[in-house]
């Protein structure tokens, strides 16, 4: 017979050894991980969207963004060190908060995915054409995405070394676009030896950025920005179905920290030195803010360089996002809510018939995808954000249930001030989704969103009669 949730999710000292588990990953392969699954084009191309939205308030945007990030890593880390599972976040919603909120969870965090590996391709197809512009977007989309799928199906060993690398290649280049505008910002205009474009912001960086308003979209425009910022930092998903395979609790919780911190310095600290070299109503998602930055201080090869950069960004985005939705896809699976033969490995051990499955999921998105408006890339990281709201919902609420039946466990640091800054952090996502309906193209993701749910919910109705009941812990 089939165990039900509540006699399978158990703390650690129920049986289950800390520091003995069959494949593991240290505190700095899980950092890499997670900031290699949410730094991508969420934030190298859409942190233009966001920065159009909000002018130079789009700072406070992301101060915020990284407040809710920490709140949401803090409480899936604290049930993680505590409970460790397969499929994580799925999991803990099944057990504490019903089969039918871990259902939806679990299917729309899959289907998000796969809105965000084909945002991801897109955007990666955007930025090749600054060196071949004569391919058709969906050719150079479908090529990326063919590419990362073979990453991921060499297994959970090679996928981590190739995270790292990839993330180890983003943070430099965002550490080198750092000391570089921060050189422009203190020197007061180009460095020595740098030829002028004649562009005002040559005359001083700093003086520039002062002179615009702060708020010059209103308070609207900062929470309208805000559905962006979240699509920036929602790949955290990634670190959260990673934290099962920690070599031991010490791992996810130093994992989790440095990931947190890290993203909040360099998205910060980047946005700001980018509107130091480029006026805000310049910015959009016509090309890479970072980029038309950079062409402004006269130097194309540097330019070049980040180009390819951020590509890389974009494919390690895609080669998380693909390694996350696998691990849910196979937890969807074990508990008999998806086919059961999706669970089969392949020869080498790996998740081949949950990898073929998203192969086919992100082959129909592109092609949707090639049918829909210029905007789409607009519309696709709308309608993820809005699942990634979701989701992060479902653990914070997972995490309040969790918390009152275990009050001596282990709390993770960055769920500071829980449980009411766990229920102000729900509250605010509430909000933000509100705001966010004001805007055209955002207002379409969330129909999407909804027809997405709707759709995943008559599944629901549909299978349930063949789902073993799951008990929730009792109080």
């Amino acid at each position: 017979m089939r165990q039900t949730v509540r006699q399978r999710i158990r703390p650690l000292g129920s049986g289950q050894k800390e520091g003995h588990r069959a494949e593991s990953l240290s505190a700095t392969e899980l950092a890499f991980i997670g900031i290699g699954g949410i730094i991508g084009a969420g934030f190298f191309l859409g942190s233009g969207l966001a920065i159009r939205t909000a002018g130079p308030a789009v700072l406070l945007a992301f101060v915020l963004g990284a407040f809710i990030t920490a709140q949401v890593t803090g409480s899936l880390t604290s049930m993680a060190i505590n409970s460790p599972q397969e499929g994580s976040f799925k999991a803990y919603a099944d057990a504490y908060l019903g089969q039918f909120v871990g259902f939806l969870q679990g299917w729309l965090y899959y289907l998000s995915s796969i809105l965000t590996i084909s945002s991801e391709a897109v955007a990666a197809a955007i930025f090749t054409q600054m060196w071949i512009p004569n391919v058709p977007l969906w050719a150079m989309a479908a090529v990326y995405a063919l590419l990362v799928l073979l990453i991921n199906a060499f297994g959970i060993q090679n996928f981590g070394r190739v995270e790292s690398l990839m993330s180890t290649v983003k943070i430099a280049a965002l550490v080198g676009f750092i000391v570089y505008a921060g050189i422009l910002l203190f020197s007061g205009g180009v460095p020595a030896g740098v030829p002028s474009t004649g562009n005002p912001s040559h005359v001083s960086v700093f003086t520039q950025f002062r002179s615009q308003p702060f708020f010059p979209t209103g308070f609207n425009g900062l929470m309208q920005s805000m559905l962006i910022v979240v699509f920036t930092y929602a790949g955290i998903g990634v670190f959260g179905t990673a934290a099962g395979k920690a070599k031991n609790n010490q791992a996810i919780e130093r994992g989790a920290t440095w990931t947190v911190l890290s993203l909040a310095f360099l998205y910060i600290t980047a946005i700001f030195l980018v509107m130091t070299l480029e006026p805000w109503s310049n910015l959009g998602t016509s090309a890479s803010p970072f980029v038309i930055a950079l062409q402004n201080t006269g130097m194309p090869l540097i330019v070049t360089l980040f180009n390819g950069v951020i590509l890389v960004a974009a494919f390690s985005v895609m080669a998380g996002s693909i390694f996350s939705a696998n691990q849910i896809l196979v937890s969807l699976a074990d508990e008999q809510e998806a086919p059961r033969f999706i669970r089969r490995k392949g020869p080498g051990g790996g998740q081949t018939w949950a990898l073929a499955i998203t192969t086919g999921a992100i082959a129909i998105a592109l092609l949707v995808s090639n049918l829909l408006p210029e905007n789409v890339y607009n519309f696709l990281i709308s309608a993820s954000s809005f699942g990634a709201l979701f989701n992060w919902l479902v653990i914070l609420a997972s995490f309040l249930r969790w918390r009152r039946q275990t009050r001596q466990a282990f709390v993770s640091k960055l769920a500071f001030g829980q449980p009411i800054s766990t229920i102000l952090t729900m509250i605010l996502i509430v909000t933000l989704a509100g705001y966010a309906l004001f805007q055209h193209d955002q207002r379409l993701g969330f129909y999407a969103f909804v027809s997405i749910s709707a759709g995943i919910v008559i599944l629901y109705l549909l299978v349930r009669k063949r789902l073993t009941l799951k008990t929730p812990p009792s109080n």
